[in-house]
């Protein structure tokens, strides 16, 4: 089986792969002196190749690694990035080493290694540098700031890379599919905060955890009004005890996916009920 993983080039210091082969959305960028990879796919396999493309694109060593959050498609490939320095908000980290996170984790590595090849090597890996709030990696005259906002879950984070006007989102954004926003950490109101923030800072390019690369601010402006929107229907259905199943929720990114959208609404209905 022959593993591929391009990396298109979004603007001359800025890389990704947005094709799903990975499963989720990575990518990196370059500085002066070395590249920092931005999340690490499913699998190792896949990961290895963006870390080696990566370093051939720009000529220069890959120092960093940051995760955006704990799901396993953006931290399974971890293990080929084990030498260096390995980033997350303490949030993620704390959820990484919850005991149901790990016994759960595990079952679903030995799952993915019944798909061949490409499931090989997968290792539980660590973050081994956390950060709360703001994180900036400064390079001679660029860096990068990493937010932690929560959200999507309670540690993600947002990468933004003002020279490039670049944005890296992680699952904070899933583009042209209905997003998954049931993880059991997961802050409504805390993912709408991130996404503002996000259109706040007017970039030119937005890398979605999942989906293609979204160009200029305003393509987030129909993410925070689904999300708007998703939020008023689950308080009036609140307020009317209307069944789950009776639940119409917006039509912006067409049919959801039948589990995706259960958890999300379950766990919106069961956020607002106690707010």
């Amino acid at each position: 089986m022959d593993i591929t993983y391009d990396l298109e080039s979004i603007t001359e210091l800025t890389v990704a792969n947005t094709t799903g082969i990975g499963r989720g959305n990575a990518g990196g960028l370059a500085l002066r002196n070395f590249c920092v990879a931005i999340d690490s796919t499913m699998y190792v396999k896949t990961s290895e190749i963006m870390r080696q493309n990566l370093e051939k694109q720009f000529s220069l060593p890959v120092k960093f690694l940051v995760i955006s959050h704990y799901h396993g498609d953006h931290i399974f490939g971890m293990a080929a990035f084990k030498d260096i320095c390995i980033l997350s908000s303490e949030q993620t980290s704390k959820v990484m080493l919850n005991e149901e996170t790990k016994s759960r984790y595990q079952v679903f590595i030995k799952d993915l290694a019944k798909e061949g090849p490409i499931g090989e090597a997968i290792e539980y890996v660590l973050p081994t540098l956390l950060f709360n709030g703001k994180l900036i990696i400064q390079d001679n005259d660029l860096y990068i700031e990493i937010f932690h906002t929560g959200g999507h879950t309670a540690g993600s984070s947002f990468i933004n890379f003002p020279h490039e006007n670049v944005v890296f989102a992680g699952d904070l954004i899933f583009e042209n599919t209905f997003p998954y926003a049931g993880d059991p950490t997961c802050d409504p109101e805390l993912l709408i905060n991130a996404l503002q923030k996000m259109r706040d800072i007017n970039a030119d390019f937005y890398i979605p955890g999942h989906g293609p690369t979204m160009k200029g601010a305003s393509t987030l402006d129909r993410h925070i009004t689904f999300y708007h929107d998703l939020r008023d229907i689950i308080r009036d259905a609140i307020k009317d005890n209307t069944a789950v199943d009776k639940i119409s929720i917006p039509d912006t990114f067409g049919e959801p996916d039948a589990g995706r959208k259960s958890m999300t609404v379950n766990h919106w209905l069961n956020y607002y009920k106690n707010k």
